[in-house]
């Protein structure tokens, strides 16, 4: 009787304790402090690294486990499939369950069920060996550099499975050789989902297993259900390819982590020393690299940046600086998504694209969909999709039935796409086994992380027996490089029977790349058509950051500051807060006085240009007037061109008067289609030429109303104006303008090569753009003089003005680099409507073109790949020295919103009389 009361006062004095300290707490409410000690029950967010505003900094209840400890045990241990339960887990945290077999197997335990006091995860294994279980304790929300991930109790476990606990013999190895043996390369699989339900077994380097394996010395073995395997492929194998191939990386820092494992395959010990601290180790912009025949683009992708359709124009800080400024981030991306696509010659084989699911303003159509629809039809290569679930962090700590949630949405995704172009990577799948091996290794499991990490481990590959070093490890960056160049290459079995039989071996092994990649992380930005410096040889170090290159970063305004928090994220520093502040509550920067460049009003206009031309502010969504694009060489107007023929316009260019279709000596106007292949009209009329705009005005062309010209292309301004026009039937004329020294480049290079085009230059190959600039100067001021029709040997800056107020109140203009938004304005503009689902389809892929048969008149692209001029260097100056069309360019720059705002209120004002 004694011994029980006994027992029965040191219960009642811990209750008191635990209650006492329960008490105490003040941060907690009774009813959260009884779910503490009863484990949390309710479902783990699907999203985990989104939190609502909330200071969760200082977790003052981590000493009441001296009371109920966590800890976990393997229940039905002899069964097939393995039960480990958490005991007592805590509220607010997350477990990580890794099963290893150190040095041959790694694997991750699935959530299965949530029960009061107790989380239940399941295991299988694949063969038979003694298994370690390491179960870690993640506090959500928590990412700093600082915080360490603890393991609980008994960490790490063994266990031993025997062979009857699984469906193999031995240890299970010879089944997963004969499982890799009879599967195919997954590049060769149909199947769009082959990728969205990623599984499978990571065999360590101390077992020998026949599947290919990857530098590290490990292999994956995907699962029955892929039904595929991993083919890799050597650095040898990459300098041998017979023909040119382009691999793009479109994402995050997760992304360039693949794009990195991809540069470190390709370039030799000397050219990648010095990549971590490299310009494009780390790279928030573009990156262009080739070498042999294999070019590598990363373009960073900021997709959380994405507006939401129809969204206000907002300001978005995180912490205390801008991380993305008011316009439209959307509006970029697909400005950069059509560059990939501008030139057939070049176009990519493969392309890794991060999208936005799992971030807050992400949707599907707008954001994913549009861009599969953007697709060329006769594009034949690969899009590979990823997802922020493609994280060290996030994967494998969702319950079961939120997976499959999330895998069977992506096999809708899929479907709703339907194009067999595309594959999607079950982020979850492909990266909770690796958990262990990221950036960081296993003590800052809860950390934000990539999967790479900076190495120098020496490899000796088996098949050539050449020994390198690795500067770029990770586990999951190999296998997805080593997945690009399966869908690059081919088979490889396939790949090397070609290398062997090619009767021309790669030339030039030289080392090209060229870059932008702004210097701090902060502002986010995609930028088309960049300004690219270009280097040749091995990786340099980058320059450090100075004073004055930290100004790159903006503070958040005040006002945004002060608003409350929209959510957090984590980063590899800190929690990061986001606010969303409307750019309309953002007061206007207070900006310096400085010299106005707006043209001298008092300037008047030629009578023809007066007379004949609508004025900008006047021709705004009316049909009655013919719409003239003056074309600027270099500055998409081949790009354009198409865009309009696929719309169904019919056009008065120089195709019409070709030859070879054998209607340039008809005496009177004809409309046909000069290629059997396309639904596109033309004139038979060539107005490109002075002595064809006259033929054109002789047959009464513009008059015409059968057969009627839709548009009217030419780059000779003043004789289409004075010639084409007048004032019974005036046009309307826009234009796509570049920056002189992009176009200048543009021209050099490609003129050089295009022997399609009548004035081909093959002798400025043998030249520098250097040389060939001091003895071709006039071409610096070739918009001006053809505006105001002067020798442009004798231009002066009354000319500039003069154009400049030509351009103000006659000529819409469009800027290459914003190049969507300005198609955009065209067509409002010369009140064409692209509303059909037709139309759209044409504006959305922009580059269905004929083939390369039809090269003089019908390239959709004469872009060509080529050095960048570095802004401020000797080089630039020489190009911008005594430019007149510069300063024009910068006009029109400063033009641009203002004309959109004049169309906008057209719009508007046309709306309201209907």
């Amino acid at each position: 009787m004694k011994s029980l009361l006994l027992i029965l006062a040191l219960a009642l004095v811990a209750f008191a304790l635990v209650a006492t300290k329960i008490n105490h707490d003040t941060n907690l409410s009774s009813t959260r402090n009884i779910r503490y000690l009863l484990a949390d029950d309710g479902d783990w967010d699907e999203d985990d690294d989104v939190q609502q505003p909330e200071d969760i900094s200082n977790n003052d209840d981590d000493d009441l486990v001296q009371y109920f400890e966590t800890s976990f045990r393997v229940v039905n241990e002899a069964a097939p499939e393995l039960q480990i339960e958490i005991i007592n887990p805590k509220p607010r945290y997350q477990y990580s369950v890794t099963v290893e077999s150190v040095g041959k197997y790694t694997g991750t335990a699935t959530l299965l069920s949530q029960k009061k006091g107790k989380l239940v995860y399941s295991w299988r294994p694949s063969f038979a060996d003694t298994y370690d279980i390491y179960v870690h304790e993640l506090e959500r929300n928590r990412y700093g550099a600082h915080v360490k991930t603890p393991l609980i109790q008994p960490s790490p476990l063994s266990v031993t499975i025997s062979p009857d606990q699984t469906n193999s013999t031995s240890e299970g190895i010879e089944s997963l050789d004969e499982r890799a043996r009879n599967m195919i390369p997954c590049q060769s699989v149909t199947d769009m989902n082959v990728f969205s339900r990623f599984d499978g077994d990571w065999i360590g380097p101390n077992v020998k297993i026949e599947a290919d394996t990857l530098r590290t010395g490990w292999t994956f073995v995907p699962s029955e259900a892929m039904n595929c395997t991993f083919e890799t492929f050597s650095q040898q194998d990459l300098l041998s390819m017979p023909e040119k191939k382009s691999i793009h990386v479109i994402g995050t820092s997760k992304e360039r982590g693949v794009y990195l494992a991809l540069v470190d395959l390709l370039l030799s010990d000397d050219e990648k020393f010095h990549i971590h601290k490299s310009v494009i180790g780390q790279c928030w912009g573009r990156v262009n690299m080739t070498k042999g025949n294999l070019e590598l683009v990363y373009q960073d992708f900021r997709v959380a940046q994405f507006e939401a359709p129809d969204a206000e124009d907002y300001v978005e800080c995180h912490n205390d600086l801008i991380a993305k400024d008011s316009g439209k981030f959307i509006d970029n991306a697909t400005s950069v998504w059509h560059e990939v696509f501008q030139d057939e010659t070049s176009w990519p084989s493969v392309i890794l694209m991060v999208t936005g699911k799992g971030e807050n303003n992400w949707d599907f159509d707008y954001h994913t969909r549009s861009f599969v629809e953007m697709l060329p039809s006769s594009w034949n290569g690969t899009l590979i999709f990823t997802d922020g679930y493609f994280s060290p962090r996030l994967a494998g700590l969702s319950a079961n039935d939120v997976n499959e949630k999330y895998k069977s949405k992506l096999e809708e995704y899929l479907e709703t796409m339907d194009d067999n172009r595309v594959r999607w990577v079950d982020g979850k799948g492909i990266s909770k086994e690796m958990r262990m091996y990221a950036e960081f290794g296993p003590e800052f499991v809860t950390r934000s992380q990539h999967f790479h990490r900076n190495c120098n481990e020496s490899i000796t590959d088996e098949s050539s027996g050449i020994t390198s070093n690795t500067r770029v490890c990770g586990n999951v960056t190999d296998l997805m490089a080593q997945l690009l160049l399966g869908f690059t290459l081919g088979e490889k079995k396939d790949y090397l029977q070609t290398v062997q039989q090619a009767e021309e071996k790669p030339g030039d092994m030289k080392l090209t790349y060229c870059y932008d990649c702004p210097k701090k992380l902060l502002p986010f930005h995609i930028t088309p058509t960049p300004h690219l410096t270009c280097a040749e040889g091995p990786l340099h170090e980058r320059e450090n950051i100075n004073d004055e290159d930290t100004k790159a970063d903006q503070t958040c305004p005040q006002s945004c500051r002060s608003q409350r928090i929209s959510w957090s994220f984590g980063s590899q520093s800190d929690t990061v807060n986001v606010r969303q502040c409307p750019a309309s509550t953002i007061p206007p920067v207070t900006r310096t006085a400085e010299t106005s460049n707006a043209p001298n009003e008092s300037v008047e206009l030629p009578k023809s240009i007066q007379s004949n031309l609508v004025d900008v502010s006047e021709g705004a969504g009316q049909t009655s007037f013919t719409p003239f694009f003056w074309h600027i060489p270099k500055c998409a107007g081949t790009a354009i061109q198409n865009l309009y023929f696929c719309m169904g316009l019919t056009l008065a260019n120089q195709v019409g008067a070709n030859p070879k279709f054998k209607h340039d000596e008809e005496t009177a106007l004809v409309e046909f289609k000069p290629w059997k292949r396309y639904d596109w009209s033309v004139i038979n009329v060539d107005t490109t030429t002075r002595a064809g705009i006259l033929r054109a005005q002789e047959l009464g062309l513009v008059s015409s109303k059968d057969p009627k010209v839709d548009l009217v292309v030419s780059g000779e301004f003043d004789s289409v104006v004075s010639h084409l026009f007048d004032k019974t039937n005036r046009g309307k004329v826009f234009a796509m303008f570049r920056h002189p020294v992009e176009r200048l480049e543009s021209l050099f290079y490609y003129l050089q090569k295009a022997n399609w085009e009548s004035t081909f230059h093959p002798e400025w190959a043998r030249t520098s753009l250097r040389d060939w600039a001091k003895t071709h100067k006039g071409e610096k001021n070739w918009m001006v003089h053809k505006l105001v029709n002067k020798d442009v040997h004798s231009l002066t800056m009354d000319d500039l003005e003069l154009a400049k107020q030509i351009v103000k109140e006659k000529i819409l203009v469009g800027l290459e680099s914003k190049f969507v938004e300005s198609i955009h304005r065209f067509n409002v503009y010369s009140g064409i409507d692209d509303s059909s689902k037709e139309r759209q389809s044409c504006i959305a892929s922009l580059a269905r073109v004929p083939t390369k048969g039809d090269k003089q008149a019908t390239r959709a692209s004469n872009s060509d790949p080529h050095p960048k001029t570095k802004p401020g260097s000797a080089l630039w100056k020489l190009l911008t020295e005594d430019s007149l069309d510069v300063l024009l360019y910068e006009y029109i720059e400063e033009i641009y919103e203002h004309q959109g705002e004049m169309i906008g209120l057209k719009i508007k004002d046309s709306a309201n009389d209907k």
